[in-house]
C-alpha cells in the first residue's frame, strides 16, 4: 500500500471541533498526518500523527532559510508554502510515498475509499477538485521532479515575498500544470461536499451530516463524501461535544456544532424559517447584489467623469 503523509503547519489556537477532527483521523489509520504547531499537544494522539512543536517564527526561519528570501509569514500566509512541502519536508518525507495538504475545517470520510491503490499508481497528483488543485486535499507523489514542479510557476519567490495570500496552492499551481500538461494528474470529480457547482459553501442547518465509523454521510440525501468541508461553517461553528477520548462511533454536523443527538422536528424548522430571511444562500445573494450595485456605480461615475 502507497504511504502518504499530510502536512499541517498550523499556529494559534485549536479550532472547537478538533477533536473530532481527530477522531476522523484516527479512522484513517492507513494515511499519515504531521502537524507544526504552537498549540497544545495532545495528550493522547491518534497513532498515524505526529506533532511537532514549534513557534510561528522558528517556522518562518526554516522557510526564509530554505527558500533564501524573507517571507512575511502568517498563519494564513502558510497556504501559499504548501506547493514547495515536497522540498520543504524532504526529511520528514523520506519514507513516504506521497505528501499532501490539507485543512482543518474538516471532517474526514473514508480517504482511500476514493484514492485507491489503481490512482496511487498511475497518478502523479491527486486533487479533491474538479480541474483544480484543491487547498484541503492534493496528495503529490514523492519524487525529486514533483517536489520541485513549482519552480515553473514565474516569479514564485516574489510572491512569497507579498504579504497578501496569493493563493499559489491553487491558482498558481493550478495554471502551471495546466500551461505545462506534464504532469499525470486526477481531478476527474470532486471528492468532498459539494453545492453542484464545485462549492462547499452550506446553508444555515442543523443535523445535514453524519460521521459514523470513519463514513461521513448527507443525512438528507444518503451521499458519502471522501471529506466534509465547512468552509462557511467555521465562523459559526460555536461548539463541540466530540471529545477524542470518548471513541465515539458517530456524530452529527450543524452549521453551529458537533453533537450527539438530533435536533427536535421544531427546531429544524425554526431554522428553515430563520434561513428564510437570515440563512447564508441570502445574505450571500444579498452580498452580490451590493457588489454589483458598487461596480455599476463606479461605471456611471467614471462615465459622468465626476471622481
Amino acid at each position: 500500500m502507497k504511504s502518504i503523509l499530510l502536512i499541517i503547519p498550523y499556529f494559534g489556537k485549536w479550532p472547537v471541533w478538533f477533536e473530532a477532527y481527530l477522531v476522523s483521523i484516527q479512522k484513517n489509520p492507513s494515511v499519515n498526518w504531521l502537524f507544526i504547531t504552537d498549540c497544545e499537544l495532545p495528550v493522547h494522539p491518534p497513532s498515524n500523527t505526529e506533532f511537532v512543536s514549534s513557534s510561528l517564527s522558528e517556522f518562518n526561519d526554516r522557510v526564509n532559510a530554505h527558500f533564501g528570501v524573507n517571507v512575511p509569514l502568517s498563519p494564513r500566509k502558510i497556504c501559499d508554502l504548501r506547493v514547495a512541502f515536497g522540498e520543504l519536508f524532504s526529511t520528514e518525507l523520506q519514507n513516504y510515498d506521497f505528501w499532501g495538504f490539507c485543512d482543518l475545517d474538516i471532517i474526514w470520510g473514508d480517504i482511500r475509499a476514493c484514492i485507491t491503490p489503481e490512482k496511487l499508481k498511475n497518478y502523479d497528483l491527486i486533487s479533491s477538485r474538479k480541474h483544480n488543485t484543491s487547498g484541503h486535499f492534493t496528495i503529490v507523489k514523492n519524487t525529486p521532479t514533483n517536489a520541485a514542479y513549482y519552480h515553473h510557476i514565474a516569479n514564485y519567490k516574489e510572491l512569497l515575498q507579498q504579504e497578501e495570500l496569493q493563493r499559489i496552492d491553487e491558482d498558481g499551481l493550478t495554471a502551471v500544470i495546466q500551461e505545462k500538461n506534464n504532469l499525470k494528474v486526477d481531478w476527474s470529480k470532486t471528492l468532498l461536499n459539494h453545492d453542484g457547482k464545485g462549492r462547499a459553501h452550506q446553508e444555515y442547518v442543523y443535523d445535514r451530516w453524519k460521521w459514523e465509523q470513519g463514513k461521513v454521510m448527507n443525512t438528507q440525501t444518503g451521499q458519502e463524501v471522501m471529506y466534509l468541508h465547512f468552509i462557511n461553517w467555521k465562523r459559526t461553528m460555536q461548539y463541540s461535544e466530540i471529545r477524542y477520548d470518548d471513541q465515539p462511533k458517530h456524530f452529527y454536523i450543524s452549521f453551529n456544532g458537533m453533537h450527539y443527538q438530533l435536533h427536535s422536528i421544531i427546531q429544524r424548522r425554526k431554522r428553515d424559517f430563520i434561513n428564510i430571511f437570515k440563512g447564508y444562500n441570502i445574505q450571500e445573494k444579498q452580498r452580490i447584489g451590493r457588489l454589483k450595485l458598487k461596480s455599476f456605480l463606479k461605471k456611471v461615475k467614471r462615465k459622468l467623469k465626476l471622481n
